[in-house]
């Protein structure tokens, strides 16, 4: 086997050695974009939101908030809920 040989061979093995490793790499992000993925549906569709009741947070006068801003938060927040959830 002649110089020109070997080289063609030895590019034909890099070649191929360079679409398995780029196969096997894009695989791996493919799984892990599915992945992450499935964990943002299962913890959007089985986290319940949080939220404290008013009269709770009407009930701290040492915060130095008036309890009237505090109602128009709250109903801020309520009001912004329900839009997100007609949206979905």
């Amino acid at each position: 086997m002649d110089a020109e040989q070997q080289v063609s061979v030895l590019l034909l093995d890099a070649a191929a050695l360079m679409g398995v490793g780029m196969g096997v790499v894009f695989s791996f992000l493919l799984l892990l974009v599915w992945a992450v993925q499935g964990m943002s549906w299962l913890l959007k569709n089985s986290a319940e939101p949080v939220s404290a009741p008013v009269a709770t947070l009407q009930q701290r006068p040492e915060t130095g908030i008036p309890p009237a801003i505090v109602a128009a938060i709250s109903s801020a927040i309520e009001h912004h809920q329900k839009q997100n959830k007609e949206l979905k």
